[in-house]
Formats: C-alpha cells, structure tokens, sequence
C-alpha cells in the first residue's frame, strides 16, 4: 500500500541535483544575503533556495502524475482550478525572487500576497466552513470564508518568513510540518493532500543538505514564502477533512512553532511599545505599526541570547515542532475531552517554554506596563474608587455566600436574594465613607492606610451583622460564617486593590534599571531600609541593590523589604565575585572602627567603592585613594549621589 510513496526519492534526488546549479546561479546574479546586525551569518551566502525548491517539487508532481494518476494531487480537480493553483504558487516564487534580488517594501510584498491568496480562494481552495466547537456539524462561513482564507495564507506565508533566521531552521521545520500533513492525511484517506505534502518534503530534505549549520546557500525570500505559502494551502485542505469538534485546531497544531513565534514577536513588540520606558513610537498608528517592525527578538535570537549554539538552537526548535506535530497526530484520532487534555497540556507546556525566554516585554507585573495608569486622573477620583469598592463589595458577598451555604443560601434568588445584596453593598458603602477610606490617593498607600482599612471593614462588616439582624427577613443571612467569610474576602480584594501599585511598582524597580550599578547596602535596619527604597524608587539614581551585610549574625540569611541580608564583611569578598558588586553604601549610624578598616581593606582588594550615608551620599573610599576618613559625612541639603 505504502510502496507509492516512495516517490518521495524523485523530489530528493531533484533537489539534491538542482540546489548546487541555484547556487552558482545566485552568485552569478548577485542574489547573495550580506551579514549585518540583525543576522546570524558573518559571510556572504547565496540565497533563491526557493528556486531548487520550486523545480524540485513541480517536476515530482509531474512524474507523480505520470507514475499514480489516480492519487497525484491535481487528480480531482479542474483543469482550470489546477492552473489557477500552479500561478498562485509561482506567483509567490517570483515575489519572493524579486525581493532576494531587489527588496521590496512590505507592502509591496502584502498585496503581492494578497492576490495569490485570492487567486487560490478562486480555485476553490478555501475554510468555507468550521466544526461547531460543540459538536460534530459545520458551520458555513458564508461571506467570512474569503477573508479568514485569505488571513490564514497570508499569515502562515509570514511566518515561515519571520523564523528562517537560522541555517536549516525554516526549511527543517517547513519538513516535519509537511511530514506532519502527510501522516494525518494519509490516515483519513486524503490521498490529494498526502501526496502533495509528501512531494514538498522530499524536495525540502534534499535542500536541508545545503542550507543546514554551515550553509551553502539560503532560502531566501523565494524559499521561506513558497514553504509558508504551499503549507497553508495543504495544511487548510487537511483541516476541511476533519469531522472532530477540534478540527480547526489540528492545522494550528501542526504549524504551531511559527504560528507562536509570529504572535509572540507582534505582541511583544505591541507590549515594548507602550511601556513605560520606551517613547520612540507615539500614537496609536505608531504602536501598532511596531508590531511588523524586525528585530532581533525571535525565539531563535532569544536562544542563542541564551549561550545555545546555532546548532543546539535549531535542534531543539526541530524537537518544539516535531512536539506540535505530535499534538495535531494524537488529537485528530482522540474523542473530545481526550483532545481537550491534549491541548490543555500543549498550551501549558508552551506557556512554560515562552517564560523560560524570558521576555522582559512579556512579564507585564514586572516591566511596569500597568504603572502609567495610575497616573490617570480617573485612578485618581473618588468616585472611580466608589465603583471599584462596590463591585469589590458585591464579589465578596457572592462569594462568601456561595461559599457559607454551598449553594442552599436561605435567599436562594429573588428579591430576597437582591435585597439582602443591595442592604449589604449600601451599609458597608456609607460605612467606608464614614471611616474615611478614601482620603489617601492609590498610588501613596503605606502601612497607616492598611490599618485604616482593616479597621474600616471590621466595622464594616460589624454593621452589617447588626443591620441584617434588624431588618425584617434578613435574619437568616447574619450567619456567623456567612459574615467571616465576607470580612476575609471583602478585606483582601481591598488591600490587593489598594496596594496594587506599590506591588507593581516594587516588581518593577526589582528587575533593575538598564546600565545600573550594582550595590550592596551595609545596615540592615531602619536606614538600610530608607536608602533601598531611596534607590528603588529615584528613577534617576542608576543603583540597582542586590543586598545588605550586617554583623549581626542572627539577621544572616533572611530578608528585609524582599532583598536578602549576606552577613557581615566577611563576605565581600564572594559577593564581590558572584554578585559583581561595584559599590557598598553604609547606611547612616557608626561603623565599628576595625570592622570599618577591615572592610575598606576589602573594598581596595576587591576594586570595590566605598560610600557612607546619612540622608545623602559621599565617596568616601575608592580602589585608588590611601587614607579613609572616619565617622559619617554629611552633605548639603540639594547634593545629589556621586558618581565613580
């Protein structure tokens, strides 16, 4: 049965004979990628891969059609929907050589795509229809069918264009996905699809023994949007197959690697556009526009950040969509919740891997994304704290209802039910007005604030015991657990609410300032703790702390305001190689003078700064200097932190 498909050796051996004749090729027309900061290669290398791979694959399908006239991939079609795919296909092989040749601009390259999407959605290969994701009928796009093919292609197109950034990147991954398609195919018996993916694999695999580490040619912009382009046509005809409720997944499975490096590059690029720290793009047609903006910030590039060689990189990036590939297999033959486990896992696994990247784009709570809010007038208003309050009211009796009574509340629903909400949501609202609750601003809160609201939902909650009690038919509600748990939840969802920007702002600062000087603070007490949050919140003082030393050897080992305390002066000298620290800051008070003398010895040895603090900072010693004066310094009022 399977002895037709060794015709995969006919595109193979294509490939392999006409690779070596593009390459000389492409160095006698001047189609060669020259190396700059946004690439890898630090050489000359040909590119129009494409050009072997397009001539390998046609010339197979012809020779299939001959061999197997009644599997060949053209076999149930039209003669003119065939010929309208062939111009599709070479239309993209021909944008992508002008592009290897001259580049064009990448609007030029969209409409160029556009209309040999549309030139397919013509020849009646289109997602005219979806599986209902609750069960197994279809759902007619009708008038949407047109522009989701055309997004699909197109993006799948892209994408294969965004990840060939290493040698034998997107022509491996354009291999398994193809290898991917053909399995599924084949085992529901789509022998148009197998076929077709079956003959790009074996062209791609002759090409591989070009383009892998150490690459003798590239596949340019021909290669990489002919690979994207051909797979979104096979991948979308395999999906429309399907009879599952998560057919429409299986595609995505399948080109899950590129698919997840498009939308990671775009959304990081969206997400890097609007912190804080970055004010080169304004507006939003500027932001927006950033999400198509090249950078070095690919899963590939990120990895290699990392210390992977190119070769482990595109390994493991081969192993990632062979992983994908696996998925899509296992969920086109499982039932529905066995699929649903499948891609339940698949998406946690790639939440774990993207975190694993480390993004700093990507970790909202700590890039300080959300900060600028705070400085909203809105953020500001009583008013806005009133609704935020009485939705945080409203959650906690709900909760603290469905949790008491477990679903047998004696006012199950209703007006009851209503009344006893509106009574609660009123009484503990005009309760936080009259404590005073909303006289400090959201972005200043401190501990006195926290006390305030504690204190103000104790009597909150108190009053509302008393006024359920005296009301006529809320008796029941006052029950001891009810009110408990609505004192818990009611009080935690109002100190995350309040303190949300010193916890945002604290992860942000946390992570470090670009180019900061790395600095350990010696006291871990009263003034250790103003100097850190000094440095932690003046955007303009470039310290990051990494710790304190105290020689208190009780305090070793645990941690103040979340930054651990080392020990005393004895470990300089290891921090000193582990932290590479550059400064320590004595943080007010005296220093015992043989423990000062020793640390100074330190400090020489180690080519470490010296500086001691009272409400300012002064050099005091520094790997040139002799002498060491004593006792603390201090500075006029409007001195600011020196630099080395």
């Amino acid at each position: 049965m399977f002895s037709q498909y060794i015709i995969i050796l006919v595109p193979l051996g294509l490939s392999l004979f006409f690779t070596p004749l593009v390459i000389s090729y492409a160095k006698r027309v001047g189609a060669i990628d020259q190396p700059n900061e946004r690439k890898v290669h630090n050489q000359p290398i040909p590119r129009l891969g494409g050009v072997a791979i397009y001539i390998s694959f046609f010339l197979s399908l012809v020779v299939a059609m001959y061999l197997h006239p009644n599997i060949n991939s053209l076999a149930g079609m039209s003669p003119y929907n065939g010929v309208m795919l062939v111009v599709s296909l070479t239309i993209v092989l021909f944008l992508g050589i002008w592009d290897d040749l001259k580049p064009l601009t990448p609007g030029k390259k969209f409409l160029g795509q556009v209309l040999a999407a549309s030139i397919v959605y013509l020849a009646g290969f289109r997602i005219s229809a979806i599986t209902h994701p609750l069960s197994t009928e279809l759902l007619d796009l009708g008038f949407f069918a047109y522009p989701l093919t055309i997004i699909w292609i197109v993006g799948i197109t892209n994408a294969f264009n965004l990840i060939d950034g290493l040698d034998g990147l997107a022509s491996g991954v354009g291999l398994i996905v193809s290898i991917t398609i053909f399995s599924i195919s084949l085992i529901r018996h789509d022998a148009t699809t197998a076929m077709m993916a079956l003959l790009l694999a074996g062209s791609l695999l002759g090409f591989l023994r070009y383009n892998f580490q150490g690459a003798k040619i590239f596949l340019g912009d021909s290669g990489s949007l002919f690979i994207g382009f051909t797979l979104a046509i096979l991948s979308m005809q395999s999906s429309t197959k399907g009879s599952t409720a998560f057919a429409i997944i299986i595609p995505m499975l399948a080109l899950g690697l590129p698919i997840m490096d498009t939308f990671l590059s775009m959304i990081r690029r969206l997400i890097k556009s609007i912190l804080p720290s970055d004010r080169k793009y304004t507006g939003l047609k500027g932001k927006i526009s950033t999400m198509f903006h090249p950078d070095r910030g690919h899963i590939h590039h990120q990895l290699v950040a990392r210390g992977l060689s190119h070769r482990k990189v595109v390994l493991l990036l081969y192993l990632v969509s062979c992983l994908f590939g696996l998925g899509a297999f296992a969920v086109t033959f499982t039932n529905n919740f066995g699929a649903s486990l499948i891609i339940t896992a698949i998406a946690i696994a790639t939440f774990v891997g993207i975190s694993q990247l480390r993004y700093r784009e990507m970790a909202v709570l700590r890039n300080g994304l959300f900060l600028p809010m705070y400085e909203w007038p809105l953020f500001q208003s009583s008013v806005f704290l009133s609704f935020l309050d009485l939705a945080i009211i409203i959650a906690a009796f709900l909760a603290g209802n469905k949790l008491a009574y477990r679903g047998n509340s004696p006012l199950l629903s209703g007006t009851p039910f209503l009344t006893g909400l509106a009574l609660t949501a009123g009484v503990q609202m005009g309760a936080f007005y009259a404590v005073g609750i909303y006289k400090h601003a959201i972005g200043q809160f401190g501990l006195g604030d926290i006390l305030k609201i504690v204190k103000g939902v104790s009597v909150t909650v108190a009053i509302t015991w008393f006024a359920l009690l005296i009301v006529p038919g809320m008796r029941a509600m006052a029950d001891p657990t009810f009110l408990l748990l609505d004192f818990f939840i009611l009080l935690s969802l109002l100190l995350s609410a309040r303190s949300s920007f010193r916890i945002l702002n604290y992860l942000s600062r946390k992570e470090g300032k670009e180019s900061c000087t790395k600095v350990l603070i010696y006291g871990a007490d009263s003034n250790g703790l103003m100097l850190l949050q000094r440095f932690i919140h003046d955007d303009s003082l470039k310290y990051c702390p990494v710790g304190f030393l105290d020689e208190d050897p009780r305090l070793e080992g645990r941690r103040l305001d979340g930054y651990p305390i080392f020990g005393g002066h004895r470990k300089v000298a290891r921090l000193a190689q582990t932290k590479n620290i550059s400064e320590i800051i004595i943080a007010g008070g005296t220093v015992n003078p043989v423990v000062y003398d020793r640390l100074c010895a330190i400090c020489r040895e180690w080519g470490i700064s010296l500086k001691q603090s009272t409400v300012h900072l002064e050099e005091r010693v520094s790997p040139t200097q002799g002498s060491v004066p004593r006792g603390p310094v201090s500075i006029p009022q409007g001195s600011v932190l020196p630099t080395r």
